[in-house]
C-alpha cells in the first residue's frame, strides 16, 4: 500500500509526485532532521518511467559566466541514467577495488587508450589555502538544490562555487517549496506493514549473481574497466577532481565562481590537481576530499558532446545495462566540521562534472533541470553509522531503508542497472566476491529476484 504522504513540488521539475517512504512498524528513527527505517542489504528503485527532457547545456561564455542550453528529450530504458555517468567518492573512504561490466551481447567495446593505462605511480604536488566545500559537497552547481530524502522533498540554495573560487554565501538559505501533505512537513514515515518499500531484516548478504537480461547472447558480464588499490594498478578508468587550472596545472578556471574550478587530473591522495592521470593511492581518501571517476577515453575528438572548454574531458560509462563493483570503507575520524566524518558515494550523469558542477550559475548545469543523480551510499550528517540512498532525476525518490557504514572492514557491493527491467539495484555482497574479467549468466540473477521481498532487502517504487 502506498503512502498517504504526497509532495506535490514546482521546482525545477515542474509538479511531480513522490511517495513517501513508509517504514515497518516501530522502525521509524529521526536522526539529525532525517529519518530511517530498517538496516537493509539490497536497495531496488523499479518503475523507471524512461521519458522525459532536461535542458543540455550548449555553450558557457567565460567572459560574461553565462551559459546557454537546448531542451533534450530523452526516451529509453532508465534514462535518463542510461547516460554516460561519473562515479564520485568523498571522504573519509577507502576505495580498495572498483570494475564496471557490461553484457557480452551489448555494444560496448573495452575504452581503453594504451597512453592512459596506468602502473602505480604518485604525484605529491598540493595545493594550499584552498576553500573548503560546504555540506552539499557532491551536489551540481545550482541556486536551488532540491532533493527527496526520506521521501520528502526538500530544496535548498546552494552558493558553493567550488575549489579556488571566490567565497559565496557560507550558510545556506532555505528555498520556497509548495507543497500539498496529508500530514505536516517533517513527521516521521508512517508505519506499515505493506508498503512501497517493503522491507525485512533477517539474513545476510548474498554473493552477486548475474541473469541473462533480455539482451541476448549468452548473459555473460565482461570487466571493461578495472582498478587495484593495493597492486596500485588501474585499466580504464581516469581519477579526476575539482582544481582545474590552479597552480598552472591542467584544466581551467575561466568563468570564475559561475562556472567553478573544471575538471583536473587527481593527485594520488586525490586533494590537488596533478599534471598527468595518475593512479589512486592506496589510502584512505580524506575528509571532504572528493575524487571523481571517469573512463579512460578522452572527449578530445568531440565524441562527448558539449564539454567546459579548456578542462580536463573524458567519457563516462553509458548504457541501460551496467554494473558497477566496488570494495570500500568508511572509516570514522571523528573530525567534526563541515563536511567532516561525512564519506558518501555517488553517480552524476556525465554532462554535470563535464561542464559546472560547483558554480554559482545554475543554468550552467543540466543538474538543475532533472540530469540525474543517484546517491548510492551517502552519510548524511557528521559521525553517522547509516548510509542512504537517493534518486534525483523526474520523478525523484529516496529509500529511507539504510546500508550499514562500513567504517572498520571494508565491504563489496554491486550497483546494478537493468533496463530490461527499468530498475536499479544496489547490493551489499559475500565477501567472497571477486572482481573477475568475466562475469558468468548465473551471477546476476538473485539481484534482479532476491531485492522483490527477500530478507534484509527493500524496494523504492518511482512514482511520477
Amino acid at each position: 500500500m502506498h503512502s498517504l504522504i504526497t509532495i506535490l513540488v514546482a521546482v525545477l521539475y515542474g509538479a511531480v509526485s513522490v511517495a513517501a517512504q513508509a517504514c515497518a512498524a516501530g522502525t521509524a528513527k529521526d536522526i539529525g532532521g532525517n529519518w530511517y527505517c530498517s538496516e537493509v542489504k539490497a536497495i531496488t528503485y523499479s518503475n523507471f518511467p524512461g521519458t522525459g527532457s532536461y535542458n543540455r547545456i550548449t555553450n558557457m561564455d567565460a567572459k560574461t559566466g553565462q551559459c546557454t542550453s537546448e531542451k533534450y528529450t530523452y526516451n529509453g530504458s532508465l534514462a535518463p541514467m542510461n547516460e554516460e555517468l561519473s562515479i564520485h567518492f568523498r571522504g573519509p573512504t577507502f576505495l580498495k577495488q572498483l570494475a564496471v561490466y557490461y553484457p557480452d551481447s551489448g555494444s560496448h567495446s573495452k575504452r581503453s587508450s594504451p597512453a592512459h593505462k596506468h602502473s602505480h605511480r604518485h604525484n605529491h604536488q598540493h595545493l594550499h589555502n584552498l576553500k573548503r566545500k560546504n555540506a552539499l559537497a557532491e551536489r551540481a552547481v545550482g541556486d536551488t538544490v532540491i532533493a527527496t530524502i526520506d521521501g520528502q522533498v526538500v530544496s535548498w540554495n546552494n552558493q558553493y562555487a567550488g575549489p579556488g573560487a571566490s567565497p559565496s554565501t557560507a550558510a545556506a538559505q532555505p528555498a520556497k517549496v509548495q507543497t500539498t501533505l496529508a500530514t505536516s512537513v517533517g513527521s516521521p514515515p508512517q508505519t506499515s506493514t505493506a508498503h512501497v518499500q517493503a522491507s525485512s531484516a533477517a539474513a545476510g548478504s548474498k554473493k552477486l549473481s548475474v541473469v541473462d537480461d533480455s539482451t541476448g547472447g549468452s548473459g555473460s558480464w565482461s570487466r571493461q574497466a578495472y582498478y587495484n588499490a593495493e597492486a596500485g594498478s588501474s585499466d580504464g578508468f581516469t581519477f579526476l577532481n575539482h582544481f582545474g587550472g590552479t597552480d598552472g596545472m591542467p584544466g581551467t578556471t575561466d568563468g570564475g565562481p559561475a562556472f567553478g574550478a573544471s575538471l583536473s587530473y587527481a593527485s594520488s591522495d586525490g586533494k590537488s590537481a596533478a599534471a598527468s592521470a595518475q593512479v589512486l593511492a592506496n589510502k584512505m581518501i580524506e575528509d571532504d576530499v572528493e575524487v571523481v571517476v571517469m573512463s579512460n577515453k578522452t572527449c578530445d575528438d568531440g565524441s562527448c558532446g558539449y564539454t567546459r572548454p579548456g578542462g580536463v574531458a573524458y567519457h563516462g560509462f553509458e548504457g541501460d545495462h551496467k554494473l558497477f563493483l566496488m570494495e570500500f570503507s568508511m572509516p570514522a575520524t571523528g573530525k567534526t566540521g563541515f563536511n567532516a566524518d561525512m564519506p558518501g558515494i555517488w553517480l552524476l550523469n556525465a554532462q554535470i562534472p563535464l561542464t559546472s558542477q560547483y558554480g554559482t550559475n545554475p543554468k550552467c548545469s543540466c543538474w538543475t533541470s532533472g540530469c540525474g543523480e543517484f546517491d548510492l551510499f551517502e552519510i548524511l550528517d557528521t559521525g553517522n553509522f547509516r548510509c542512504k540512498s537517493t534518486l534525483h532525476m523526474a520523478p525523484a525518490g529516496g529509500s529511507s531503508d539504510y546500508f550499514q557504514r562500513p567504517e572498520k572492514n571494508t565491504i563489496k557491493a554491486a550497483v546494478l542497472f537493468m533496463g530490461s527491467q527499468e530498475s536499479a539495484h544496489i547490493q551489499v555482497l559475500d565477501d567472497s566476491q571477486t572482481f573477475d574479467e568475466s562475469l558468468a549468466a548465473e551471477m546476476i540473477d538473485a539481484m534482479t529476484k532476491d531485492s522483490s521481498g527477500s530478507a534484509m532487502s527493500s524496494v523504492f517504487r518511482l512514482t511520477s
